[in-house]
C-alpha cells in the first residue's frame, strides 16, 4: 500500500476512534496541545492578571469541531472556537515550531462575503451576516458585517483604496453601509495613516499598527519574557480589507464613537473614551461566525431581496480531545491564505509617513447623517 493511502486509513482510524469515545468537547477544555500553546503564550497572563490588556482569543476555549476542507486529508480538519477568532489544525505532521502550525480562519471575509470557504479555492454561497461588528449585545446602531461588504475586499468582489499615509481618518460608515465623512474626527489622536498595505490596498492608522507591532509579556517555555505578542503582525488579524470607518456603538449602554477595520481574520475597534489599555480590541468575531455558521444567525432582512442558502447538512460532528501527538485529519495552508494568498510583507517598525493624495472608496451616502459625502476612489 502506498504511503499516502496509508496515511489516510491512520488519519480516518484515529477519527473514528475519537468520535465513538466521546460526541462533544467539554467547555473550556482545548481540543489539540498545539491550541493551547497558542492561547497560553498571550492570553494566559490576560486571565491571571498578570498583563493588562484586550484579549487575542478570549478568556475560555469554545466548541472544537472537524470542518470541510477541500485539501484535507479525509476533506476534513480540527478547529476550535474562541470569543475573538478560530483555530484551525490544518497539518499535525507540518512543524509544530512553525508559526503558522495553528492558524485562524479567514471568518471577516466570509461574513462579509457571505460565503463560507471549505478549500482553497472552494466555497459554499450563503449570505453575508446581518449581525453586529461591534458594541454591546444586542446593538443595532452598529455596522453589519454585511455593511462592509461595499467597502471590503472579498472574493470577486474587491474595493481598494489609494496609499494616504500622513492624512487622517475622517471617513464614516452607518449601520447599512453608507459611507460619509466627519471632519471633526481630523482632531482625534493616533487616526493619523502610517501604513500602506500594498497587497490588498488598504490603509492601517496608527492606533491599530502600533497594537498589532506591541511588544510585552508573553509566556514563553514556561517563563514570562518580554516579546513582540504577535509574530509576524499579521498572524492574528491578516491584512486589512477595508478602510478604517468611523461609526456609533453601544459601549456599556452608551452612543459612542468607534473606528472600525475589517481585517481578514479579525475586526478591529479603537475606542479613544476607553481606558488606554482597553482603547484598541478585537471584536467578538469567532462568536458572531459559530452563530452564523452553525445556528444561522445573520439571515437577510425579508424585502432586502438578497439571494441567500443554508446548508441541507447538519452540522460537523464535535469531537473531543485528541492524544497529544495523534494525527488528525488536515491540510498544508500557507501563512495568509485564502483571497490574498500571497506572503505578506515583512517587519515591525512603524513606517516612515510618505504622504499622497486619495480618497476612500464609498456608498451612496446616508441622508440622515449630517456629513459631506466623499467622492469615489478611484482604483
Amino acid at each position: 500500500m502506498k504511503k499516502s493511502a496509508l496515511y489516510s486509513v491512520s488519519a480516518l482510524a484515529v477519527i473514528v476512534a475519537t468520535l465513538l469515545a466521546v460526541a462533544q468537547t467539554n467547555a473550556q477544555t482545548f481540543a489539540h496541545p498545539a491550541f493551547e500553546r497558542v492561547w497560553d503564550r498571550t492570553d494566559s497572563l490576560v486571565a491571571d492578571g498578570t498583563a493588562n490588556r484586550s484579549w487575542f482569543w478570549g478568556p475560555v476555549p469554545g466548541e472544537a469541531h472537524l470542518e470541510a476542507w477541500a485539501q484535507a486529508a479525509n476533506g476534513q480538519r480540527l478547529v476550535q472556537y474562541f470569543d475573538k477568532s478560530r483555530m484551525e489544525l490544518n497539518d499535525p505532521q507540518a512543524d509544530p515550531n512553525s508559526p503558522f502550525y495553528v492558524t485562524n480562519g479567514l471568518l471577516s471575509v466570509e461574513l462579509i462575503g457571505g460565503k463560507m470557504q471549505i478549500g482553497e479555492a472552494q466555497y459554499e454561497d450563503r449570505y453575508p451576516a446581518y449581525i453586529s461588528m461591534s458594541g454591546d449585545p444586542g446593538d443595532q446602531t452598529t455596522p453589519t458585517y454585511a455593511a462592509f461588504k461595499g467597502v471590503s475586499n472579498t472574493p470577486g468582489n474587491d474595493h481598494p483604496a489609494p496609499d494616504r499615509r500622513s492624512q487622517r481618518i475622517t471617513a464614516t460608515i452607518d449601520r447599512d453601509g453608507a459611507v460619509c465623512e466627519d471632519p471633526a474626527k481630523a482632531n482625534v489622536p493616533n487616526t493619523d495613516i502610517v501604513y500602506f498595505e500594498a497587497i490588498t490596498h488598504h490603509n492601517i492608522p496608527r492606533a491599530f499598527w502600533e497594537f498589532l507591532n506591541q511588544v510585552g509579556p508573553v509566556r514563553e517555555a514556561g517563563h514570562v519574557v518580554q516579546r513582540p505578542l504577535i509574530e509576524p503582525w499579521f498572524y492574528a488579524s491578516g491584512l486589512p480589507i477595508s478602510e478604517p470607518y468611523w461609526t456609533k456603538s453601544l459601549v456599556r449602554g452608551q452612543l459612542t464613537d468607534v473606528l472600525i477595520q475589517a481585517y481578514e481574520r479579525r475586526i478591529l475597534t479603537y475606542t479613544p473614551t476607553n481606558a488606554p489599555a482597553f482603547q484598541v480590541e478585537m471584536g467578538n468575531i469567532g462568536q458572531h461566525y459559530f452563530n452564523w455558521r452553525y445556528k444561522f444567525q445573520g439571515l437577510p432582512p425579508p424585502g432586502t431581496g438578497t439571494p441567500y442558502s443554508t446548508p441541507t447538512a447538519g452540522p460537523p460532528t464535535v469531537i473531543p480531545t485528541p492524544v497529544s501527538g495523534s494525527p488528525t485529519a488536515g491540510a498544508t495552508n500557507t501563512p495568509g491564505g485564502g483571497p490574498t494568498n500571497t506572503p505578506a510583507p515583512t517587519g515591525t517598525k512603524l513606517p516612515t509617513p510618505n504622504p499622497t493624495s486619495g480618497t476612500v472608496p464609498t456608498n451612496t451616502p446616508n441622508p440622515c447623517l449630517v456629513c459631506t459625502p466623499l467622492p469615489t476612489a478611484t482604483p
